[in-house]
């Protein structure tokens, strides 16, 4: 058994490593929502529009003192499942290879930049690494077991998405199980009924939560949101093309000019679009939800919709840029600057002079991009060639990205960071999966030569 300081200081090493953005750019990272979460964390109140839970980590794991914290909490959640995933399938030099596949996805992916962001993105990813832990655990309703499915749960908790793209991937799961697909019944029938029971309850809970604050499902202004991507997505112009003959909803004046572009976001929040034109927030848009209904239970419309949920989560994969949502957001602007006065004021010398608020930072994203996806085209081919080997886990990962891509293609606008931050799974399997080949070759070759 190897000595426990060589374990944590691996551990140690990819936490320092992880948090090499944040030491970069003399601050954390942030983003629009992350004065959302910094106010819900510090007020410990509830949020309609996004998870309270993340948030009121914010609140806590900072002691309300510094929102470094955060992070090196996040870095340390991380690297404590990404080493116990890499334990659980790579049998020898654990401890040496985990901190070269931390270095490798810390320099060439998002992985260290969703360690660094005020954002719940870094869940996803911990969410899926956790799933795979408790399928592939031997012995379940262990003491670790149930800790790593604690942990599991609360993940889940971090962002609506992480909990509807679990409960899609956990369905699949067990239709492979119940029809008793030969790659998938390596998985315990145990493990995976309990954990999709665990899913769905904590779904409920998080339900009954939000309809005791008078929310309506998860949040009032769902389908606001749904409407900007049946925009993006070319659904609600050919239903307004059809319907605003006979039917008079207030959208139809501005059937031809939604949004810019027909993005989401410019729907959502440019002044010049149609819901901007039409009360904004300020309004409830209830003839949404009536035009949201007729487009789901209408065949023609339904089935466009359908079709639009498979393009734009095919096209997922394709937006892959690191990066893509790193801006500054300035004293009078729109994002987390008057939250970070109002919580953290003796940190506003370091923010006002980070790199991110200054647009001084000058890394090669596109390159580092590139570089990037180079890495997930090998790792998709290598995963390919070792599929007959290591099928379950293979599968498992693969049923849980695809599963995310499909939730958030159907729900929310295409962004970069939806995919980055956790494709780079594909790439650690792979590296783990290579490693163990290489090092059995060579251990199978040292036994030959010795006899």
């Amino acid at each position: 058994m190897k000595p426990l300081y060589k374990s944590l200081l691996s551990v140690f090493l990819g936490i320092v490593i992880t948090l090499w953005p944040a030491i970069y750019n003399h601050y954390v990272l942030v983003f629009t929502d992350s004065e959302l979460y910094i106010n819900c964390g510090n007020e410990f109140s509830f949020t309609e529009d996004r998870s309270f839970v993340y948030g009121w980590f914010v609140g806590i794991t900072s002691l309300r003192i510094s929102l470094w914290y955060t992070i090196i909490v996040q870095a340390i959640l991380f690297n404590l499942t990404c080493y116990a995933f890499v334990k659980q399938n790579l049998k020898q030099y654990t401890d040496n290879m985990y901190v070269v596949l931390i270095s490798l996805l810390s320099l060439f992916t998002a992985l260290a930049w969703d360690v660094c962001y005020i954002m719940p993105d870094l869940f996803s990813a911990i969410s899926i690494l956790l799933l795979a832990i408790i399928i592939q655990h031997k012995r379940p309703f262990t003491k670790s077991w149930l800790a790593w499915l604690a942990f599991y749960l609360l993940s889940l908790q971090m962002h609506f998405s992480f909990m509807l793209f679990h409960c899609l991937a956990m369905c699949i799961l067990l239709v492979f199980r119940l029809i008793s697909f030969g790659f998938i019944k390596s998985i315990s029938t145990t493990a995976t009924i309990v954990l999709f029971i665990g899913v769905i309850g904590n779904i409920g809970l998080f339900s009954l939560e939000k309809k005791a604050l008078g929310a309506d499902g998860f949040s009032k202004v769902s389908h606001i949101f749904l409407m900007g991507k049946l925009v993006e997505n070319g659904v609600l112009k050919s239903y307004l093309d059809a319907e605003c003959t006979h039917k008079n909803y207030e959208i139809c004046k501005y059937k031809d000019s939604l949004a810019i572009d027909n993005y989401s976001g410019n729907f959502l929040f440019h002044p010049s679009s149609a819901f901007q034109k039409t009360g904004a927030w300020s309004s409830p848009h209830n003839e949404y939800k009536t035009i949201i209904h007729d487009i789901l239970f209408t065949p023609k419309y339904a089935w466009l919709y359908v079709k639009s949920i498979f393009i734009d989560a095919t096209k997922s994969f394709s937006r892959n840029e690191i990066g893509s949502s790193i801006y500054a957001f300035p004293e009078g602007g729109w994002g987390p600057y008057n939250a970070i006065a109002k919580y953290y004021p003796n940190e506003m010398k370091h923010y006002n002079s980070s790199l991110q608020n200054k647009n001084a930072i000058n890394l090669p994203f596109k390159g580092m991009s590139k570089v990037y996806v180079l890495l997930l085209f090998v790792a998709a081919l290598g995963l390919i060639y070792f599929i007959r080997k290591y099928v379950t886990i293979i599968i498992l990962l693969g049923v849980a990205i695809i599963s995310n891509a499909i939730i958030t293609g159907g729900l929310v606008g295409l962004e970069d960071r939806y995919s980055t931050r956790q494709n780079y799974l594909i790439i650690l399997l792979f590296l783990v999966i290579l490693s163990n080949s290489v090092l059995t070759f060579f251990e199978n070759k040292k036994k030959d030569f010795t006899f």
